[in-house]
């Protein structure tokens, strides 16, 4: 079996990190992946495909070696954003890519990847096309007209993809009321969370020039709206003998040391994008999570791992991965850094309590290992599958 997986850009991001961890559990697997992905927009964090031993291959080469193409391929026209020439030539060199090497499944992750990608197979008549959605663009984003025409390409999309996969059930029964697809074509899968060997508590806060008595907490995201970084802020800054780190860059980083300088200077440090975060999660009390809105928080299930507890806002997404995947501490949106600081105190006075939410949580990590993922993906990339409701890889383990 060979297989396309396409993502919009090579960064920081989630559906990178789990692109990269799938071509390595299905190269185990014995399936060939061609990771085809644009380039990083400014002022974001790239995450090199090369460097985490995915092999780089030149447009050219990749086309030269046809089916024998297993490697990670950039196009330089493949970018975020609508911009027609740039967005035919990246559709022409997806097709030729696609064509040479013979794709048996293209998976698409990732708006862009999702509509240039599909477009590309489909026009080949490639034997199967799954997209993923590790969240979406629908709403929160743009306005409602934007919205309304993005809502219409993904319904016409959708009604001719194979699969139609979603991080969370949440995911998936926001795409359903939006009207991409009935619930039931949708298949809940968790996603691939590679697991990085976590420092000990001492070692990662000797890393971070925290001491041992100090409370301190994460925050882990891009710094765009959505994440809602500034209500973390507000939230530590209430509490004087709190600290806390943001791991993260984005748009809204200068705003964001405005706040931090006028509310909590000295006690809240923007640490921009660190590719080793996960690891560092050991020295934290908590971590929050304060978006508007998740696909699956990938930092969730890190900080599972690393047994440190996590607060988070009652959204979609969040609440999957605090209820349904694991455990943790939810407040609802309407309370705002206030009832993110009670939840936060709460864990904290609580230890007992907050240690078995961590145990119930960490227990559940195994459903994310990447080795599980990739064979719930190759199960679903086989003809028939497309009517399942949930393909859980932990309870086929």
């Amino acid at each position: 079996m060979r297989v396309a997986r396409i993502v919009t850009r090579p960064n920081l991001g989630g559906p990178m990190r789990q692109a990269i961890a799938l071509w390595h559990a299905h190269r185990q697997l014995g399936i060939a992946t061609l990771l085809v992905t644009g380039v990083v927009g400014a002022g974001e964090a790239a995450l090199e495909p090369s460097a985490l031993g995915v092999p780089r291959l030149p447009f050219a080469d990749a086309v030269a070696a046809g089916p024998a193409a297993a490697g990670w391929v950039e196009l330089a026209d493949l970018q975020r954003g609508v911009a027609p020439w740039r967005d035919l030539r990246a559709g022409r060199a997806l097709r030729r890519l696609l064509a040479a090497f013979a794709a048996d499944v293209v998976h698409t992750h990732t708006s862009k990847a999702g509509w240039l990608g599909r477009r590309a197979a489909f026009a080949l008549g490639v034997p199967r096309v799954v997209h993923t959605f590790h969240g979406h663009v629908l709403q929160d984003y743009f306005g409602g007209p934007m919205s309304a025409l993005l809502r219409r390409l993904e319904r016409r999309l959708a009604a001719r993809t194979d699969v139609l996969v979603a991080v969370s059930d949440s995911c998936a029964d926001e795409l359903a009321a939006a009207g991409i697809a009935p619930r039931q074509r949708f298949v809940v899968v968790p996603p691939a969370v590679p697991l990085p060997a976590p420092l000990a508590r001492a070692e990662a806060r000797r890393r971070l020039g925290l001491g041992e008595a100090v409370v301190a907490l994460a925050c882990v995201g891009r710094l765009v709206p959505i994440k809602r970084v500034a209500d973390f802020v507000d939230a530590v800054a209430a509490r004087p003998t709190w600290r806390g780190v943001v791991f993260g860059d984005g748009p809204d980083r200068a705003a964001l040391a405005q706040r931090v300088a006028a509310r909590a200077a000295g006690r809240i440090e923007l640490a921009g994008a660190v590719p080793d975060a996960a690891a560092l999660l050991p020295a934290f009390d908590a971590l929050v999570l304060p978006s508007v809105r998740e696909g699956c928080p990938l930092v969730a299930v890190e900080a599972f791992a690393a047994g440190v507890p996590v607060v988070g806002y009652d959204v979609p997404g969040v609440r999957d991965a605090l209820t349904v995947w694991g455990d943790g501490f939810l407040v609802p949106p309407a309370e705002g850094p206030d009832g993110l600081g009670a939840a936060i105190a709460r864990c904290l006075a609580e230890p007992a309590a907050t240690a078995a939410r961590v145990r119930r949580a960490r227990d559940g990590v195994g459903r994310f290992a990447p080795a599980q993922v990739a064979a719930a993906l190759v199960d679903l990339y086989r003809p028939g599958k497309a009517g399942v409701a949930r393909y859980d890889a932990a309870a086929e383990a």
